[in-house]
């Protein structure tokens, strides 16, 4: 699913805020994904560790209209990506363009809500907890 989601998110025309899938392998037991790597980058979490652990409001403003114009793409391209986090979001740090990346916690855009939390544990919302606890369906 996350190649065909990948897919999905890149569909023409492409978006500089998505991470673009060069090419890809499916094997009878695991699949192997070929992405583009911008250069110099690194997560965001490791750019805000770089940047003494905060950004200046520009940054920040510079880097979230990235960000949310991201998953702006992708829900009209029928992609809800549901794991958008720091360690997901690469930086170039020369020119300051985030992309997108790790679709494998996304899913198709459904009309409805959705009823089954796929994402990371550490940000589960509390309404998929049970008791303090995370619960998945």
């Amino acid at each position: 699913m996350e190649i065909v989601l990948t897919l999905m998110a890149n569909k023409s025309p492409g978006a500089p805020q998505i991470i673009q899938l060069l090419d890809w392998q499916d094997n009878e037991d695991h699949y192997i994904m070929i992405m583009d790597r911008p250069m110099p980058c690194m997560d965001l979490k490791n750019f805000v560790k770089l940047h003494g652990e905060s950004l200046d409001e520009g940054m920040a403003r510079k880097v979230m209209r990235q960000v949310i114009e991201a998953a702006d793409v992708c829900i009209k391209r029928g992609v809800f990506h549901q794991d958008i986090k720091m360690k997901n979001l690469l930086v170039n740090q020369d020119t300051m363009e985030v992309k997108l990346i790790d679709f494998g916690c996304g899913v198709q855009v459904k009309k409805f809500g959705y009823e089954v939390f796929s994402g990371t544990k550490a940000y589960c919302p509390p309404e998929i907890t049970v008791n303090g606890r995370y619960h998945a369906k």
